[in-house]
């Protein structure tokens, strides 16, 4: 929660410069600072602690790039190249597989970047963990999974990209989200059991730029 109002409030002070810069003039050239949001969100990644790391960095790393194109400490020529060349270290050292299918574990990583991930997971104690798609997708069935007494928690990102979860009917899920030009939605029917008040919960926080996030049965 301290990390979303932080974000919050940065968010606020950038949009009011934005304006007060729109209106007034006040701050000559502050459009070319637009990819300040983007490393802004990168760093928010990485404090959160269920978040991927890798996935803030790679964040920041594209805003860095786009901030130093604005400011011309780089040309605009070598945008696109040195984008390219990053992707092409990324496959060469990633250990990261494309596709991942049935997996048995209690708590997930998945990181999907310029490719796409599929993935079963059948663990009868699921706690959670994180998804990424970053110029890419990722889709997680839980049809066949149950969640752990103690409830299971999702940290969701998707950047110009699309993550899509599959959950069984008997599942709440309490979803929350900040969205910047992007969006989420739940699709998902919830039935509730005999037992009231002690079906499963799972909580997600989804953060979509320029990308979405949409969970279903």
């Amino acid at each position: 929660m301290r990390n979303r109002a932080l974000f919050g409030l940065l968010l606020v002070l950038l949009g009011a410069a934005f304006l007060l810069n729109n209106i007034f003039n006040v701050f000559d050239g502050f459009g070319d600072w637009w990819p300040l949001l983007v490393i802004l969100i990168g760093l928010v990644q990485i404090f959160k602690r269920s978040a991927s790391i890798i996935t803030g960095l790679i964040i920041m790393v594209f805003g860095f790039i786009f901030l130093a194109s604005n400011l011309n400490w780089i040309s605009k020529d070598m945008v696109f190249p040195v984008i390219l060349i990053l992707i092409g270290c990324w496959f060469i050292f990633s250990r990261i597989s494309g596709k991942k299918r049935h997996l048995n574990t209690d708590r997930i990583s998945h990181f999907a970047f310029f490719s796409s991930i599929q993935t079963n997971i059948e663990s009868q104690n699921f706690t959670g963990g994180s998804v990424a798609a970053v110029f890419g997708g990722a889709e997680i069935n839980l049809r066949d999974a149950e969640i752990s007494e103690k409830g299971a928690d999702l940290e969701l990102t998707a950047v110009f990209g699309g993550i899509g979860i599959i959950v069984p009917k008997h599942w709440n899920v309490q979803i929350t989200g900040t969205p910047l030009f992007g969006g989420w939605e739940n699709k998902a029917v919830y039935v509730p059991s005999d037992d009231i008040g002690r079906d499963p919960i799972l909580k997600i926080n989804c953060t979509s730029v320029f990308g979405g996030v949409s969970i279903k049965n």
